[in-house]
């Protein structure tokens, strides 16, 4: 939804190396791009950036099993080296779960930081994205998918995703629009 709150957060979402591993390279390569993108121009206008890391998920059975989390590897939720993470940005851990705010403080995080609005970007759109963006308008907060800065190894899921289910609690918004908004600040 623009324009942007004016204390409108970012909220990363699992662009970490043990993800990152799982789409083509071209792929992610694009991904951390946009999201360096995006990245600096939250920080540029002094608003809040949230990592979330991925440390496993939920311990309900599912049709397609992932790893436990004591099989991947030690360097599974470390963020990507060229991501701009900075002293004062948020760092969540999902404790086995999908969305960013179940079993965190993020919610209570971004309200003490009188945020309003929240902004998500990361991989991938129809989970972990969608799962916390879903959560941020439960908590009350407007909320905006970067359209191209998501993705998802399914592209059908996230076409539905930006498409149909995203503007149904918020909006969808490109790279270059929300960055067009933060730049008039």
């Amino acid at each position: 939804m623009l324009p942007l709150d004016s204390r409108t957060a970012l909220v990363v979402v699992d662009v970490q190396k043990g993800i990152l591993a799982m789409p083509p390279k071209e792929v992610a390569d694009q991904l951390v791009e946009a999201n360096v993108t995006i990245a600096d121009a939250f920080h540029a206008a002094g608003l809040p950036v949230v990592w979330v890391h991925a440390t496993g998920l939920p311990p309900g059975r599912v049709e397609r099993p992932i790893p436990e989390d004591d099989e991947l590897p030690e360097w599974f939720a470390d963020l990507d080296g060229r991501l701009p993470a900075r002293e004062g940005d948020l760092h969540i851990d999902k404790p086995r779960t999908i969305s960013a705010f179940s079993r965190t403080d993020l919610a209570e995080k971004l309200r003490a930081e009188g945020v309003t609005q929240v902004v998500f970007s990361g991989i991938a759109m129809g989970a972990g994205v969608e799962a916390s963006a879903r959560s941020a308008f439960d908590e009350g907060f407007t909320v905006t998918v970067v359209s191209d800065a998501v993705v998802d190894g399914d592209p059908e899921r996230q076409r539905a995703s930006l498409d149909h289910d995203i503007p149904s609690i918020g909006g969808v918004a490109t790279v270059a629009e929300v960055v067009a908004d933060l730049a008039k600040r």
